[in-house]
């Protein structure tokens, strides 16, 4: 199921309640690439705080609430319960957006993230948004997590969102 709003505002949310909650302002303004630019370096934002910047790709989730989602009915996820979100990830053969992403890791270790919000519909979205808490209710993904076929949703769910969260790649 769709979760009812658009990648685009779950950015803005997620940027600007993570800068306004930080302790450390960023030096500037954060920096959206255009689609073209976004092609060249694979993140949809970098923010750059002091030291280090932060580079973020988000993901929009699907929210899984039938026991005939494929993770459950074919058993490849012992332990998955329903409702869970999903993020499915660009193929390679479609995107190199992994790829590209990849390389700002090398040079910025442990500062790019996937990032998905765990807000299931556009009422809890608003809800967030004006209690300015989509950045804490959403998660955080590593390179490193986001790089096998299927990560087990235990393993990346954030315990106190109360939620399970799989994140699949295709090859």
């Amino acid at each position: 199921m769709k979760v009812g709003y658009m990648e685009f505002s779950f950015g803005y949310a997620f940027t600007e309640n993570l800068i306004r909650s930080s302790s450390a302002a960023p030096v500037g303004a954060p920096v959206f690439p255009n689609l073209i630019q976004e092609g060249h370096s694979g993140f949809d934002i970098r923010i750059n705080f002091p030291g280090v910047p932060l580079f973020f790709q988000y993901k929009l989730p699907e929210l899984m609430k039938r026991g005939t989602a494929f993770e459950v009915a074919s058993g490849h996820c012992p332990g998955l319960s329903i409702p869970f979100f999903r993020i499915a990830m660009m193929r390679r053969d479609v995107s190199r957006q992994h790829e590209l992403l990849l390389r700002f890791e090398a040079r910025y270790p442990s500062n790019v993230f996937y990032a998905a919000p765990c807000i299931a519909n556009i009422s809890d979205f608003d809800r967030s948004y004006n209690g300015a808490t989509v950045a804490r209710q959403s998660i955080f993904v590593s390179l490193e997590r986001a790089v096998t076929d299927i990560l087990v949703a235990r393993e990346i769910a954030r315990v106190d969102l109360g939620v399970d969260l799989l994140v699949a790649q295709p090859r």
